[in-house]
């Protein structure tokens, strides 16, 4: 039933300051020179030329990164201190776009373009794990610089483009690089919004050229900056540019990919296969947008190297596909790349169990209703049992409340299982939630916040007395603000425990799902945060309809329900009585084409073996019954350089193991 009437009970609140605002994208890549140009293009035509590329062969490439945060001692997740999860979607977004799989590229079928352009540029990234003498890093891929430790100036003190990159360049750079060769180094920081820079890159360097070319990378300064509010699509963003399209458009540069318009008036990009243009878009234009008589399809501007807000650029072309594949075979500072991805990223997470939130460290925590009805209800029968939104026999008889986590939140865990799911509920003296009937915890599937929950994957019940009995509190650090304090403990987080850990999809999400009691008396009243800037949640009605929450209660507000899954690996399950932990072994490792998965079983066994990609593709399958000590020949030969995961399952439990190509 549609909610006519919003009535909510607010404890506390908090102000956002208005963010800084940059209207237009900008990118201050110096354009690389003729003899650069000519360099480059010879190399292109070799690489298209070469019997790898005739037999329709392609190469995979892992690029390990670093990012290197620059702030001025602020608590981490704090911004510029940007946190580990807004870096950790920055490479899933990375990784989608250069599969050409990212954000919105399903518009493309809307324009006249044929859906062939969109190419997989064969390029993955991995968050580096290791720093240059080999030490572990606490933050994967992540370096933080505190610039007043250094004795640095504060990056927004400069107001011009030009006084700006020479203070990157020259101090933050040189100072603070990690070898160009085995890294991708991406510096962020603020930015005074004056400069008007969102990036800029250091184009691949070459061989056999006289002298430094204008723009190309060097062993002080080979890299990307980009600002800290373009960076990935959680945490502290920047409107129009929160997609972390800014990262992928610079890191085209760093790949040798030019701007479509060529830096010039109707000029060329060295790629056939987009149109030329006139000058770069800005916003998001409507197709077609007809210039240089390139009609009737017109720019290509939905080309992550253009200009467009993030939501507007969503594909690279098979011709740039080519320039990236040239620039990571032919270029000194990218040709060792993938080969550092071999022992500088373990690619499989350091940590493989960790809770998942969807809030960030300025949200805060609400009750979402009132915890009581009134006369003024007239639409809300009174009673026991009648009272708040939340709650099974509530005004409305709602049977379920939904949350969306998406994958962006456990992109480091390979093959994600679900153990656990706490959800943060609200009890206050005799209001909130209370009773005697049952609260059942749902796993479903999910594509999308916009769509509603699909198939379910598991389910595990409480009693809402063993709920209830929870000692409160006055906040959890896991949670919304970790500053925020109630001054009654209000906050009643419970752990949902699943005896079988339901397995979630590595892409897209999954909605965990609060199914509400219906005796009389009964009430679970969830927590949420009420100043979200887009919906996450959905409810399903007494009739068994799921709505969105944003549209179901008036689109007064966007809802963000406090519901946190714990996330763990594969190996989930497989702790001290491991069958498959000790008993599978592969050999040799890195392999030249070949390898074999020895097998030391305690017990006969019934294995299914799959081989995977970098880019989550099967490329290999083979089921064995009834195997003990045994050995089971794989041929990788067909297949290039780089790393790929073999997982051995046995219906009971699973494991995934790391395979080194290498010629």
């Amino acid at each position: 039933m549609k909610k006519i009437h919003v009535f909510l009970f607010f404890l506390t609140g908090v102000l956002n300051a208005q963010e800084p605002l940059i209207t237009k994208r900008t990118c201050a890549t110096p354009v690389p020179d003729k003899a650069w140009n000519d360099w480059f293009n010879a190399k292109v035509e070799e690489y298209k030329a070469s019997a790898s590329v005739q037999k329709n062969q392609s190469t995979n490439y892992t690029i390990p990164v670093v990012f290197h945060v620059i702030h001025s001692g602020q608590t981490v997740g704090t911004f510029p201190n940007i946190s580990q999860a807004q870096i950790n979607s920055q490479i899933s977004i990375l990784n989608n776009d250069y599969a050409g799989t990212g954000f919105n590229v399903g518009n493309f079928s809307s324009t006249g373009f044929s859906q062939s352009l969109i190419a997989n540029c064969n390029i993955s990234f991995c968050l580096a794990e290791r720093t240059p003498s080999g030490t572990l890093l606490t933050e994967k891929g992540i370096d933080r610089i505190n610039y007043v430790n250094k004795g640095w100036s504060n990056p927004t003190t400069f107001t011009t483009a030009t006084s700006f990159q020479n203070f990157v360049n020259n101090t933050i750079k040189p100072n603070t690089i990690w070898d160009p060769s085995r890294y991708l180094n991406i510096w962020i920081s603020d930015v005074n919004t004056s400069v008007g820079l969102l990036g800029f890159a250091t184009f691949p360097p070459a061989t056999g050229l006289n002298g430094i070319s204008n723009g190309l990378g060097t062993y002080s300064d080979d890299g990307v900056w980009c600002w800290s509010r373009a960076i990935g699509d959680v945490g502290s963003l920047a409107s129009f540019y929160n997609k972390g399209r800014t990262a992928t458009h610079e890191i085209g540069h760093y790949l040798g990919l030019r701007h479509l318009w060529g830096d010039s008036n109707c000029g060329t990009d060295f790629c056939d296969d987009t149109p030329t243009q006139q000058v770069e878009n800005s916003t998001c234009p409507t197709y077609p947008h007809v210039t240089c008589s390139n009609g009737p399809k017109g720019d290509l501007f939905m080309n992550f190297m253009d200009y467009c807000y993030d939501d507007c650029l969503y594909m690279f072309t098979n011709d740039q596909r080519t320039r990236i594949q040239t620039a990571m075979s032919s270029s000194p500072l990218r040709m060792q790349l993938s080969a550092s991805a071999a022992t500088l990223c373990n690619t499989l997470p350091t940590f493989c169990s960790y809770t998942v939130s969807n809030f960030t460290s300025t949200d805060t925590l609400f009750p979402y209703r009132r915890v009581t009805a009134s006369t003024q209800d007239l639409s809300c029968p009174q009673g026991s049992g009648k009272a708040g939104y939340l709650n099974g026999t509530n005004c409305y008889g709602d049977k379920e409340k939904a949350e969306f986590i998406d994958a962006s939140r456990y992109s480091n865990v390979v093959d994600p299982y679900v153990t656990g799911v706490i959800a943060v509920f609200f009890q206050y003296g005799n209001f909130g939630t209370d009773g005697t009937g049952n609260v059942s915890l749902n796993i479903y599937s999910g594509t999308t916040a916009t769509t509603q929950p699909g198939t379910l994957l598991g389910s595990t019940t409480e009693n809402i007395a063993t709920i209830a009995a929870t000692t409160n509190t006055t906040n959890v650090p896991y949670c919304g603000n970790p500053n925020l304090l109630f001054s009654q403990p209000l906050i009643m987080p419970y752990k949902f425990n699943f005896a079988n850990p339901v397995s979630v999809p590595q892409y897209g999400g999954f909605y965990a799902s609060l199914v509400l009691p219906t005796a009389a008396g009964d009430t679970a009243v969830v927590m949420d945060d009420n100043s979200v800037s887009v919906n996450t949640a959905w409810e399903k009605w007494s009739d068994n309809t799921w709505h969105d929450m944003k549209t179901a209660w008036g689109g007064v507000r966007n809802f963000k329900l406090a519901i946190l899954p714990i996330i763990e690996c594969a190996v989930v399950g497989i702790k001290e009585n491991s069958i498959l932990k000790e008993g599978i072994h592969l050999f040799p490792n890195p392999s030249q084409g070949d390898f074999i998965i020895i097998t030391n079983f305690t017990s006969t066994q019934n294995i299914k073996v799959k081989v995977y990609n970098s880019m989550g593709e099967i490329i290999y399958t083979e089921s064995v019954n009834g195997i003990k000590e045994n050995k089971i020949d794989v041929n990788m030969s067909e297949y290039s350089n780089g790393i790929y995961f073999v997982e051995i399952d046995n219906g009971r439990e699973k494991i995934t193991k790391k395979l080194i190509l290498l010629r």
